[in-house]
């Protein structure tokens, strides 16, 4: 059974209609505010939503005068407040804002990386031919931020060149043996050994955020940008894009100890990805005999970068039975947050990365996954009219 999908009666034609869309950013085309990419956001403790991206001033690389830039709506996403930048590094790059809130503290810490050089050319080790990870916080509710502090000699082994914050959020863990941790997705690329590439793991933090440790195993090679939810037992599942296989599915790990080593990783044949990220996050824990949502979206196309679909699962991740269509076409880079009042709201890249869109809807919006997508988890064809 489905619950609180009630919508299932509506028909089908209703149900697949877009929702409504605000533009967070766009780009110019031009200097100084070319493109913005790389959206996440983000639950204040008073409830205001938070919207970060990447302010591309030049061009839409991934190098270069990149800063990050923050919006801020105190209703939900109806309204927003003029763009401020946190994170400014002159003409080098701070991006991928992976924002994690401290409900008890109230403290917001956000995880960052910067480098000065294109990936190709990044250097193993700490110095600034290389990637670095800093971290700033804000003890407002997001008014303002401190100064980024660099944590990289605390996760980056000497062997790694490229260093990646999620994107997308962290999260604080709720309960088990490690209640409190931050814990963060995260990638490196390995130069040494005998299987040199991309792996996924996580950064965590037991003291919020004043020291930083990294996971001591990883998931398997070809592994990427990715996000972690929290399971009912404790256990985390970190979901990741597949990078450099030939899979077009999403990669999954899971972890018993809060993050410190991850299990064997699996392909998801239920979740296609056309190497691209995606964001998992958690909705609503189980209560009253009803089970706890968890949420995912990514672009459902094994082709290119399109289709972007919202699924829900009912079972911690196991199977996706709910789906949403948010954009047909083009899109990109999504990420996900759950309002006070239970409301989902999706920020996610289109319109070949010339703005940062942000959508909201009703969990009851979500209705069952054949209406929406194919066995093979891609977008219907009927489901885009």
């Amino acid at each position: 059974m489905l619950p609180f999908i009630a919508c299932l009666l509506l028909p089908a034609a209703v149900l697949a209609a877009e929702p409504a869309v605000t533009d967070l950013f766009r780009g110019s085309g031009h200097a100084p505010d070319h493109t913005y990419r790389i959206p996440s956001l983000a639950v204040t403790p008073k409830g205001a939503l938070l919207a970060f991206a990447e302010l591309r001033k030049n061009n839409g690389g991934d190098t270069g005068d990149i800063d990050i830039v923050l919006r801020r709506s105190d209703d939900g996403g109806k309204t927003w407040k003029p763009m401020q930048v946190i994170a400014d590094f002159g003409m080098d790059t701070i991006g991928n804002a992976t924002p994690i809130v401290d409900q008890r503290t109230g403290r917001i810490t956000v995880l960052a990386q910067w480098n000065r050089l294109p990936e190709r050319k990044l250097a193993p080790g700490f110095g600034e031919d290389s990637r670095r990870l800093y971290q700033l916080h804000s003890d407002d509710d997001g008014m303002t931020w401190s100064r980024p502090e660099n944590i990289t000699e605390q996760v980056k082994q000497p062997s790694w060149s490229w260093l990646a914050t999620g994107p997308g959020a962290g999260i604080v863990l709720t309960r088990g043996t490690h209640k409190g941790r931050y814990v963060a997705g995260i990638n490196h690329r390995e130069t040494a050994g005998d299987a040199p590439g991309y792996y996924a793991h996580a950064i965590y933090s037991d003291d919020s955020g004043k020291t930083w440790k990294s996971s001591r195993t990883y998931a398997s090679r070809h592994t990427n940008e990715c996000e972690i939810a929290e399971l009912t037992d404790g256990s985390l599942m970190l979901n990741m894009r597949n990078h450099g296989s030939n899979r077009r599915d999403r990669a999954i790990a899971i972890s018993k100890d809060g993050g410190e080593t991850w299990e064997d990783t699996r392909w998801d044949a239920n979740l296609p990805e056309p190497q691209c990220m995606g964001s998992i996050r958690r909705a609503t824990w189980p209560s009253d005999f009803k089970p706890g949502l968890i949420l995912f979206s990514n672009p459902a196309s094994r082709k290119s970068r399109q289709d972007l679909i919202l699924r829900g699962s009912l079972d911690e991740g196991v199977t996706w039975p709910l789906a949403k269509l948010i954009k047909s076409g083009d899109a990109a880079y999504s990420h996900l947050a759950t309002l006070p009042d239970g409301t989902i709201a999706i920020a996610y890249e289109t319109d070949r990365y010339s703005r940062i869109a942000l959508t909201t809807i009703q969990p009851a919006d979500l209705q069952s996954a054949p209406e929406v997508a194919n066995p093979d988890g891609t977008l219907k064809e009927n489901a885009a009219r």
